[in-house]
């Protein structure tokens, strides 16, 4: 479903450049839970924003599904972002003004969705993560569990073909934050990727998809050499 060829990623700061991918190769195939780990600064969250089409490679080639996304004109690649992924972040990036159901409609009423339209697609994705007797609730109002599911649903409101995650347990404590992950991990029987960044280890189980990544490259020997210090 996505493939990343030999794609770098090189920020100019200052007189230095600093290389955040280094010719970098990956296939995610559709209905897969994948893993990205490693260290900061690594070239994690780079290759989420660059699958994601929030950034551009320096060198490179990204499909989607056959569509290369490094060819894409800025227009085309927010456009290409609205209807085919969904994003989750560590930060729940929700309106405080807004209830949980308005946070959800948001992205579709910005995008031109006809309103009707935009309040039944919201109220079923709530449903489909547990928060239909919530919806009403401001982000004050709500856990930080109840948050981040809010956060799933807008990911999830537009149908999108791939969900990508970056730390999306980072602010929650442990028994929250796997109930999240276990969430996502039932997107895939939908037939969705879904690729999630993280620092932690304990996330992966048997059947997910591993990928490790140090200094801008994949490293498949990362896992066993940082359990190798404990």
């Amino acid at each position: 479903m996505i493939s990343l060829l030999g794609v770098e990623k090189t920020y100019q700061r200052g007189a230095n450049q600093v290389h955040a991918l280094r010719g970098l190769d990956l296939e995610i195939a559709s209905s897969e839970f994948t893993i990205i780990m490693g260290p900061s600064g690594s070239g994690k969250s780079t290759l989420l924003h660059l699958v994601g089409c929030l950034d551009t490679p320096s060198a490179g080639q990204i499909l989607f599904e056959g569509t290369d996304l490094v060819q894409l004109s800025s227009t085309q690649r927010a456009e290409f972002r609205r209807r085919r992924i969904g994003f989750i972040f560590q930060r729940f990036n929700q309106i405080p003004n807004l209830s949980a159901q308005e946070n959800v409609e948001l992205p579709l009423l910005l995008s031109g969705a006809p309103r009707r339209q935009a309040h039944e697609q919201a109220r079923s994705a709530l449903r489909q993560v547990g928060l239909a007797e919530r919806s009403s609730h401001r982000p004050s109002e709500l856990s930080g569990g109840e948050l981040q599911r809010v956060t799933v649903a807008r990911a999830l409101v537009n149908n999108p073909d791939a969900i990508l995650a970056d730390e999306p347990t980072g602010n929650l404590d442990m028994e929250t934050g796997d109930q999240v992950i276990s969430m996502l991990r039932h997107l895939k029987d939908e037939g969705r990727a879904c690729i999630v960044v993280t620092h932690n280890p304990e996330l992966a189980i048997p059947g997910d998809s591993l990928v490790y990544v140090r200094d801008g490259k994949r490293v498949d020997s990362l896992f066993r050499e940082e359990k190798g210090r404990h």
